[in-house]
């Protein structure tokens, strides 16, 4: 990698994201700062917090965060993609090590996702959601990476035709492109030592719930489109069902939860929040309820 030719494209899609400044801030502080050719916001900015030396796409009505990436990704002229969310704030080697990581070979690079305090309710969101791309963790394959912090070829990322747009909000897209990628033969790398800190707005259990029943929602959406998900009795066998999976959500949680830390014991630094993260889950199962109930 030469200094004169930077092969970085960094894309944040961003809805009037207060930290914008600090994660564009911590893009221009990082230590492989020479290979980032451009750093690329997508979306809307009410509050003007958009800090100059970046491209600012504004669009006339709020995107999904699938819509924003693919935006920003079409637009820009690097090599390779980065996508952080607006509320990620990378360490200072955040870009040089996922570089290495492309230059050992692999295509798709994504990195770890710590918490960005120590709110109670934000580290259980966090927690439930991240438990295998915490720093802790260890690196290596995975079956998929989440998109606040990922890179990948631009070219292939294109030929992919990008993230799925029918996904609403923030949440499924990155796991319906990790699919398509490993159908392709595609490897998914993660490096632990890759991080960007999480500061994301969910800091009480009324936030938290709603947050885990969208991705519940969204899970049926995931099962639909890859049966290969869905394990039994999972998937649409499940709707003749639903009173029964809400009425053993708080036992299903408990269960999904304890065995999140039986798996991990680097996990066990959270077992103070395993009530706040079992009550989450059953928003998730509450969302998928909803979901099943709602197909014709």
């Amino acid at each position: 990698m030469h200094k004169h030719n930077p092969i970085l494209s960094i894309v944040i899609p961003s809805l009037h994201a207060p930290l914008i400044g600090q994660v564009v801030a911590a893009l221009k502080a990082q230590t492989a700062y020479d290979q980032i050719r451009e750093v690329i916001v997508v979306g809307q900015d009410r509050h003007q917090l958009v800090p100059s030396g970046v491209t600012f796409m504004q669009t006339e009505r709020p995107l999904s965060a699938a819509a924003a990436r693919n935006l920003g990704a079409r637009h820009a002229t690097g090599q390779i993609l980065l996508f952080i969310d607006s509320d990620c704030v990378a360490a200072p080697d955040l870009v040089e090590r996922l570089l290495a990581r492309h230059t050992e070979g692999h295509t798709i690079v994504g990195g770890s996702i710590a918490p960005g305090n120590d709110d109670y309710w934000m580290q259980c969101d966090h927690v439930l959601i991240f438990a295998d791309f915490l720093p802790s963790t260890h690196s290596g394959q995975r079956p998929f990476l989440p998109s606040g912090n990922c890179s990948i070829r631009r070219d292939l990322f294109l030929a992919m035709g990008g993230f799925d747009q029918q996904f609403p909000g923030a949440a499924g897209e990155e796991v319906d492109l990790c699919l398509r990628l490993r159908e392709q033969g595609h490897a998914l790398f993660f490096d632990a030592n890759a991080r960007v800190d999480h500061c994301h707005p969910r800091i009480s259990a009324a936030t938290v719930w709603n947050h885990l029943r969208r991705f519940g929602q969204v899970q049926v959406t995931q099962w639909r489109r890859h049966p290969q998900l869905s394990q039994a009795p999972f998937g649409g066998r499940l709707r003749p069902f639903s009173g029964l999976l809400l009425a053993l959500s708080p036992l299903l949680s408990l269960w999904d939860v304890a065995r999140t830390f039986a798996a991990s014991p680097a996990l066990l630094a959270y077992v103070h929040l395993g009530p706040g993260m079992i009550w989450a889950r059953m928003a998730w199962y509450w969302g998928i309820t909803e979901a099943l109930l709602a197909q014709p």
